[in-house]
Formats: C-alpha cells, structure tokens, sequence
C-alpha cells in the first residue's frame, strides 16, 4: 500500500507541475493589454503593456514593473516578432486581459487585424474587446489609482459594468461569433478617458457598432438600455420612474434581475419579433414623499414597463431605418425558418413587447414621508 501511495505522489509530481518556475518567471514579460492603432498609410501601430515578474528577497514573489512595447510593420504577426527581438525577455500573452483597437483603425476596418487573436496559441479568446477614443498613448500613460496596469483595469471595468444597465459588453469569442453570422455585425464596448476629473479615469462611453468589421456608427449610452433589454443582457442596474406622490420627482428602481425571451414568427408577410420582458426591481431611492400601496406599486411598474417599451421601440425604429440590425433578427430568422428566404428580414419586420416589471419594497423601509408629509 505504501509503495503504491509513494508510485502515486511520484507521478503526481511529474505530470502535474506547473509551466513556470522561478527561473522562467523571472525571464518573462506577461502581456495584460495589446493595443492596435494605424498610421497614416493603413498599416498597423501595436502597444503592448506587460508585467515583468521579480522576487523578493526572501525568494518568494515579489513586486512586479510595467513595460510597454510600440512597433510598427505591415502585419500584426510581424510586430509581434519584432519587438521580441527588443526584448531581452520572452513576451507570454497567456495572461492578456484586453484587445483594445482605436476608433481610427475600426474605421479603417479590422479585417486585417483581428486574424492573429484569433489563430495565435498563446492568445485567450475570452479575453476583453474595446473600442478607445482617443490618443492610445494617453490611454498607456493614464495614471490609475485603482490599478497601474490599463489591460488589468479595463477587464475589472467591463466586470463592473453589470452595476449599470446602460453598458454593452463584448469578448473576443463573441465578436469572432458575430462575424459569422449573417450580417456580420457586433456592437462592441467603447472606452474613453473621463474629463473634468480631478485626477485619471477611464470609463464605458457609447458603443461601437461594426459591420463587416469596420465601425460604421455609434449607440449611444443612453440608448444602452433599451439595446441591453431586448438582447437579454441585463445583470443590474436602475431604472428611473416619474414618482406618482411627485410628479415632478423621481423614484430610481434597482434592477434586481431580468430576463427576455425571444420569440419570432412568419406569416408570410411580416416577421414579427416578439420580445417579453420580466424584470424584477427593487425601490432604491424616492425624492420626495412616497407612500405604499398597492394602486401605487402599480403605477410605478406601468412607468417602468411604458420607459421600457419606449426605449426598445425607439432602438428597433431607428437601427431599421439605417438598415443595421443590431438585434440579430436575420440571425433569429433563418434559425426558426431555415429554407424561407427575404430579401431583407430587418426592414420585413414587426417588433412586439411584452414587459413587465415587478417592484418590490426596500428591505427594511417601505412608506417615506419627507419633512412630515
């Protein structure tokens, strides 16, 4: 038995030890961001921060410093060799948190770029896509307090963005899945540096919308939510209601979950799209006097139920109108209806909402009365 056991902790030790060292960690550079921007003839600009690992005295892991790399060449794959070679340590990109492309080389188009993520081994597709407004050199030389490195950042950021219900959030797999879909177009997660801020901030801004991989317009944060809602992309969130006891006040909903299901149907006409929405919220916040009763938790889920409806709608009217369909209704179509065939399912189309919103009380507060009221 003891001979068995022994054979056993052997092979454990063998086939399951790690990739890493201390030695190879300390000839690494681990990638956290890569940043992709284009000169003036088109061809690729590459950022990359990496984090060089160091011991401490005590030979246990120590502190870490940030090393950025810029290159140039006519492919990504070409960058990539090149700064190895200014490198005197190995750059690993396993740990990659962030593929960032500025709003100039998405205009240009990523067809050329986006190859290379994709293929490359060392590279996780799971890893954050973003679009950054701006100057990308002013984004690698942002001064975080919350975190020195920007790809670490960005991950943490986009996690984040489950507090609001107006931010859109995109992997790498799923933007590579969406270019093969039938209109092969993704809305993407845009960052920009925040302004009028006493010190260095970066936030979700608007949301890039590409077609065939090149961006072609922008949704607006605002417009953030209705998008989100019909997509089932809601994880949290507020929604803001007109207060029935103040109507020129407002009550801020907490979303607690929701939930949409899709539904399409061909009448040989029309394709109507059919969206249901149950979302259950929670009071957050009442300016002004609020007291509960049942007619009341009534009125302030039919405002939220016609806010969400109007957003939807307003969302579905003007994407038909530009003929963009963020919505995957082609993608719905040809799922549930493999052998029909329409020129043009988007502008065929009928949108259907059914919402409803559940609201509950404060968990430990329920009528509120400022000043005496």
């Amino acid at each position: 038995m003891k001979k068995i056991l022994l054979c056993f902790l052997i092979l454990t030790t063998v086939l399951f030890s790690g990739c890493f060292n201390y030695r190879d960690i300390d000839k690494v550079l681990f990638v956290t961001a890569v940043i992709v921007d284009i000169d003036g003839n088109g061809d690729p600009i590459l950022y990359i921060e990496a984090f060089k690992p160091s011991r401490g005295g005590q030979g246990s892991s120590g502190k870490g410093e940030r090393v950025l790399f810029e290159g140039t060449g006519k492919t990504i794959f070409e960058i990539v060799r090149d700064i190895n070679l200014s490198s005197s340590y190995k750059l690993n990109y396993t740990q990659n948190r962030g593929i960032i492309f500025t709003e100039k080389a998405a205009e240009k188009g990523l067809e050329n770029f986006i190859d290379f993520f994709d293929r490359d081994q060392e590279l996780v597709i799971r890893a954050d896509i973003a679009i950054f407004k701006g100057d990308p050199k002013s984004l690698l030389n942002s001064k975080l307090k919350e975190q020195e490195y920007i790809g670490l950042f960005i991950h943490d950021l986009i996690y984040n963005i489950s507090a609001s219900s107006r931010g859109v959030v995109l992997r790498l797999n799923d933007f590579l899945n969406k270019m093969y879909t039938r209109n092969n177009i993704a809305v993407i997660t845009t960052i920009a540096i925040k302004k009028d801020q006493p010190e260095d901030k970066i936030e979700v801004s608007d949301a890039a919308i590409l077609r065939d991989c090149k961006l072609v317009d922008m949704l607006d944060r605002r417009q953030g939510e209705g998008y989100n809602f019909l997509m089932d992309n809601i994880k949290g969130g507020t929604l803001e209601v007109t207060n029935p006891d103040a109507p020129n006040k407002f009550i801020t909903l907490e979303i607690l979950n929701s939930k949409t299901i899709t539904k399409i149907n061909y009448d040989g006409k029309t394709v109507h799209l059919k969206k249901i929405i149950n979302t259950r919220t929670s009071i957050g916040e009442a300016q002004d006097k609020l007291i509960f009763s049942k007619d009341k938790l009534n009125k302030i889920s039919n405002n939220a139920e016609k806010n969400i409806s109007r957003e939807c709608t307003r969302i579905y009217e003007e994407y038909k109108k530009k003929n963009l369909d963020i919505l995957n209704i082609e993608e719905e179509f040809s799922r549930k209806y493999p052998k029909k065939k329409i020129d043009n399912v988007l502008l065929n189309s009928q949108l259907e909402l059914e919402v409803h919103v559940e609201v509950e009380g404060s968990a430990d507060k329920m009528d509120f009365r400022y000043g005496g009221k």
